[in-house]
């Protein structure tokens, strides 16, 4: 019970940086920590990926990239499409050099099946290849809504996916009452492309009409190889003399994607225009300035999400920046380019969940849930004083002292308080008193026994420590399960609980122990409050 100077100095530090954190905020007033969605209102999204995108996003990049090599390798003449979901069907292939041309696209992607039927070689996605596809957009999707909803400053926000193997991403929005601007610029696709238009070999076009049966029939009834038709939607539908519908051919293959922007902001070009500047990365920069040096002259489409926003004349080489024009208002300028910055989803996101919850409502679990505890708090101090008398004063000095540590920890980290989160503080105040209870009851074992009052205590508190550390150790594993395999609400409720079970060690064993050492001191006591 000597040499308590130490322990005073650390319980001291203890409250200092409890209160320190703790300490409510003008705008964080419940123990200075963010309040989660329930408590304080906002909005709740759960979105599925569409996952088939990905799968064919992938099997048309393979299509066009293997055509590209099947031409390089002398077979101009055939054509890669895909077909289905994970097929990839070549054809324009002479029915001679069918076996020759397999070996060329099993060199190229040894792990799709291949298979020859006519005159066609028919490629398919192996099961495993596009179940990674699928995991990967949903990872992608996840990393790009969080940029996103960054973006627009929402504080805290909850966005995690629904599961380990699902399609489902929970967003939680605390604070935002009306979810429309975030919820349009998350579902957002934003893939950016600089395509070539389509040129005859004469030198000929672009090729553009007002229908695409009359863009075909210009074409002779056939799109090109490795070319595709896409449609220009036009913003003023009532004036099409001033912005006309239009479908054009453009290359597949894109000479730079939004992958290689660096940087995407509002801004206003001469006219006074909403536009959006970008800045391409250096080595795409190399990239952009060889194609459009090359093509100076002709006509290079800009498309988003597989539409044509416009299709500027090459004037010039660029090479690291330029415009994006045709993109509406303000608002729809500065969330095209969040939704650039933050990078293009990989598939399309559907709502399957909407809800909101009103501030009030989140204010009425506040109160609830703080009644609840301080009920809770002020009877459980009341038992502890009656049954255990001046050493139950003791024990509420420790409890008080394990709430304002746990806010303490929980503000120092950044936590976010939910309504489990204070049903977690509530278990807290019960796991806290349970250690002292059991000192408690050792100590009076002691005294029982005859052992002198320093002896009780120290006895006490050596003989009840193991079934002490048993049952928080066995609580706490359970709660870091909940932790790692559980979602928002029981997150929230594991982490107050796992922190509180700490502090309630630390308070019950350590603080409640230098307190009777203080109260001793050095003298003999021949009797204990207990």
């Amino acid at each position: 019970m000597k040499n308590t100077s130490w322990r005073l100095v650390v319980i001291a530090a203890v409250i200092v940086f409890g209160l320190i954190y703790a300490w409510p905020r003008e705008d964080r007033p419940i123990l200075n920590m963010n309040l989660g969605l329930d408590l304080k209102g906002g909005s709740h999204l759960v979105m599925r990926v569409e996952t088939d995108d990905a799968v064919k996003a992938q099997a048309s990049h393979i299509a066009n990239s293997l055509q590209s090599y099947l031409a390089q390798e002398g077979f101009e003449s055939a054509s890669a499409n895909v077909e289905g979901l994970a097929s990839v069907i070549i054809t324009g292939i002479p029915s001679d050099r069918l076996n020759a041309a397999l070996g060329v696209v099993d060199d190229y992607i040894s792990s799709w099946n291949p298979t020859i039927a006519s005159d066609r070689i028919t490629l398919s996605m192996p099961e495993s290849e596009q179940e990674t596809t699928r995991d990967q957009a949903v990872k992608q999707a996840l990393k790009s809504i969080r940029n996103r909803v960054d973006a627009f400053g929402v504080a805290e926000p909850t966005i995690q996916r629904l599961g380990r193997a699902t399609d489902r991403i929970l967003i939680q929005l605390p604070g935002v009452g009306d979810p429309a601007r975030i919820k349009n610029t998350i579902q957002m696709e934003a893939r950016l492309e600089w395509r070539l238009a389509y040129y005859a070999p004469d030198g000929t076009g672009p090729f553009r009409a007002p229908t695409e049966a009359e863009l075909l029939e210009r074409l002779g009834g056939t799109v090109p190889p490795g070319m595709e038709i896409l449609r220009h939607e036009s913003e003023h539908p009532d004036d099409p003399a001033r912005d006309p519908e239009y479908f054009m051919v453009v290359s597949k293959v894109a000479a730079v994607s939004g992958d290689d922007l660096q940087d995407a902001r509002p801004s206003k070009d001469s006219w006074g225009k909403n536009v959006v500047d970008f800045t391409l990365k250096a080595s795409a920069g190399e990239r952009f300035a060889a194609t459009t040096r090359a093509n100076i002259g002709r006509e290079m489409p800009i498309v988003l999400d597989g539409k044509i926003e416009s299709s500027p004349t090459i004037q010039d080489e660029i090479r690291t920046r330029g415009t994006i024009t045709g993109t509406g208002d303000y608002e729809e300028v500065e969330n095209l380019a969040i939704a650039l910055r933050s990078g293009a989803l990989p598939a399309r996101l559907v709502p399957i969940e909407e809800r909101s919850v009103g501030p009030s409502l989140g204010w009425d679990s506040i109160i609830s849930g703080i009644y609840a505890a301080g009920l809770g708090l002020v009877l459980v101090m009341l038992f502890m004083v009656i049954y255990y008398k001046l050493s139950g004063i003791n024990a509420v000095i420790a409890l008080l002292l394990n709430l304002l540590l746990v806010g303490a920890v929980m503000a120092y980290f950044g936590a976010t308080l939910t309504l489990p989160g204070i049903s977690g503080f509530i278990l807290t105040v019960g796991m806290a008193v349970d250690a002292n209870v059991l000192i408690f009851e050792r100590i009076r074992e002691e005294l029982r026994s005859g052992k002198t009052v320093r002896g009780s205590i120290t006895g006490g508190f050596d003989k009840a420590l193991s079934a002490i550390t048993d049952a928080n150790i066995t609580t706490l594993i359970s709660a870091v399960f909940l932790f790692q395999f559980g979602t928002g609400p029981v997150k929230g409720f594991a982490l107050t609980l796992s922190i509180g079970i700490l502090a309630s060690l630390f308070t019950a064993i350590f603080v409640s122990r230098t307190i009777f050492a203080v109260v001793l001191g050095d003298r003999q006591a021949d009797s204990l409050s207990i």
